[in-house]
């Protein structure tokens, strides 16, 4: 049985609380769709015609200019983008682009703005939303202020350990120039980090990372 749109949308934080008839106004206006790896969901430097549900997968946000680029924010479902720049009506600076197979609902950029304007629970949400996005960005620019490469990339591995539970091993399933940007370095310097780190209780095998000494890393990623 193909899925209701309105059940989809109550499944999503952001429109959790929204009125029943604002949910039944957007359905109409939303498309369900699905995405291959290393696909550019939006369009930089256009105002965006849809705001976007992250359903399944995860996303990269990539920053460009002339033959610099870089990564400034990473996302796994489920996760709403696009929100800010549809309703300041400004053009998107990031590039979304998935980061493995992944699904979406897009919904109209202005009939969600419209229903913001008349729904207060969806215009609380969608406060609260782009507060703890504007959060996210903040700890991000200070975690790459404040902390050096190799506490980043220790802390990086640590929450990865975390992710994967009770296994000492995990796989690394993105490129390592990927991992580079997203670390707030270059995929060079990641490449001498990572003969750093075997030095604090970490093995690399590849792709396959094993944490050998999680005490030594936890010391390195705190200090």
């Amino acid at each position: 049985m193909p899925e209701s749109v309105v059940d989809v949308l109550k499944s999503i934080p952001l429109f959790s609380t929204a009125h029943e008839d604002t949910l039944a106004e957007l359905a109409p206006t939303c498309i369900f769709q699905s995405f291959s790896a290393g696909i550019e969901i939006n369009r930089v430097g256009e105002v965006p015609r849809f705001i976007y549900c992250l359903r399944s997968g995860s996303i990269e946000g990539w920053s460009r200019h002339k033959s610099a680029e870089t990564i400034v924010a990473t996302a796994k479902a489920p996760m709403v983008f696009e929100v800010t720049p549809a309703m300041t009506n400004q053009p998107s600076l990031i590039s979304i682009v998935t980061r493995e197979p992944a699904e979406t609902l897009a919904v109209t950029a202005n009939s969600f703005i419209k229903a913001v304007k008349s729904d207060p629970n969806l215009c609380h949400a969608t406060l609260l939303h782009t507060a703890e996005v504007n959060l996210i960005f903040i700890d991000r620019l200070l975690d790459q202020k404040l902390r050096t490469a190799e506490q980043r990339l220790a802390q990086w591995v640590l929450a990865e350990f975390d992710r994967h539970g009770t296994s000492s091993s995990f796989n690394i399933t993105y490129s390592k120039r990927a991992l580079a940007y997203e670390l707030g370095m270059s995929p060079a310097n990641l490449s001498r980090l990572f003969n750093v780190i075997r030095d604090h209780g970490v093995d690399l095998d590849g792709k396959t990372m094993r944490i050998t000494d999680y005490d030594k890393l936890t010391a390195l990623a705190h200090s």
